[in-house]
């Protein structure tokens, strides 16, 4: 009761919302700020679910990913983090969450604190970053209805070709400050944008075959040297999933199995090659795929918006062994903890 009366003098003082959790996701803590960054929903008391408040899958993985790290890296390490983007159920509000263990460690079950930001302003579809880009409609528009009369009309009199010159001195005026604008807020945007989880290739690797091979998907992983990424683990285990789906339901219609997966590191990106026997996907199907909504994705995102959040990219090949592949690349992290 002590230790539980200092963990709750210490919440007090923090700014950002923190919710302690038991084994079972029950809440047993939790401090004011988690009060006002959830509206004080009737849900947030102890001894009801997390998962009342925020969406489950996200949670659970990041959970799991904590557990397998702690079974291969040694106790005498700090305490690994896991950081996400969640949502509350409505798909109101959007969190950059952080999650770790308790101790005891060695416990079969492990209570763990979860740390909550609201990143709604920047990681909802009304970003400001996109009304921004609006700014650069009506001077384009303008700039290009100047030109064309410009170059169409050559014998327009001195005195509305002059009125079209000014229309483009104006526009472009306008243009430079949206951009300016825009620029800004790039800047702002990318300070902030920081939800990917940085971990080292030993431990994705071995999550992610971990994950597949529940899945009846062998993989095989590089030997070579342990090298820095940042993922959405939650949103690149979605992803893998869905291309799993489509590979075996493309290769079950044609009667054929034998879909494996292969990790490996390149100079300055990582790959995951989802690897069948038989004919590869074409362009405009893998270019098809990408517009695809993940049904258990945060927001209903796409393939292409996951991909996007990790500078990640798909795209399918053939190799002369009448094997196919579809290859999931990301970069390597340059810049560890920037």
């Amino acid at each position: 009761m002590d230790r539980r009366a200092l963990l709750k003098t210490l919440l007090q003082e923090l700014k950002d919302g923190v919710i302690v959790c038991d084994p079972e996701a029950k809440i047993i803590l939790f401090n004011p700020a988690a009060e006002d960054l959830l509206s004080r929903h009737q849900s947030l008391s102890c001894g009801k679910s997390l998962y009342d408040l925020c969406c489950r899958p996200p949670v659970e993985h990041a959970l799991n990913l904590l557990a397998f790290q702690l079974d291969t890296k040694s106790r005498s390490k700090p305490l690994p983090v896991v950081q996400f983007v969640n949502t509350s159920l409505s798909q109101e509000q959007f969190f950059r969450c952080r999650i770790s263990f308790l101790p005891p460690l060695n416990a079969a079950k492990k209570s763990f604190v979860i740390i909550f930001e609201d990143i709604s302003a920047w990681y909802s579809p009304d970003n400001p970053l996109f009304m921004k880009i609006e700014e650069f409609r009506a001077p384009m528009t303008n700039l290009r209805a100047a030109v064309e009369n410009l170059t169409e009309y050559p014998e327009m009199s001195p005195v509305m070709r002059s009125a079209f010159e000014n229309v483009l001195v104006q526009e472009s005026l306008n243009l430079t400050g949206a951009y300016d604008s825009l620029a800004r807020s790039c800047n702002v945007l990318l300070q902030t944008q920081n939800h990917l989880t940085e971990l080292n290739t030993e431990v994705l690797f071995g999550y992610v075959a971990h994950h597949l091979r529940t899945r009846k998907i062998a993989v095989t992983a590089s030997p070579k040297r342990s090298i820095t990424v940042k993922v959405d683990i939650y949103g690149l285990l979605l992803l893998l999933d869905y291309l799993v789906g489509r590979i075996n339901k493309m290769l079950q219609k044609k009667n054929k199995t034998g879909l494996t997966c292969e990790a490996h590191i390149a100079d300055n990106f990582i790959y995951f090659d989802l690897i069948w026997p038989g004919k590869y996907l074409a362009s405009g199907a893998v270019g098809a795929m990408q517009e695809e909504k993940l049904e258990q994705s945060l927001g209903g995102m796409t393939v292409s918006s996951i991909l996007h959040a990790m500078d990640g990219d798909i795209w399918s090949q053939q190799h002369d062994n009448s094997q196919s592949v579809l290859r999931l690349v990301l970069p390597v992290s340059t810049k560890a903890g920037q």
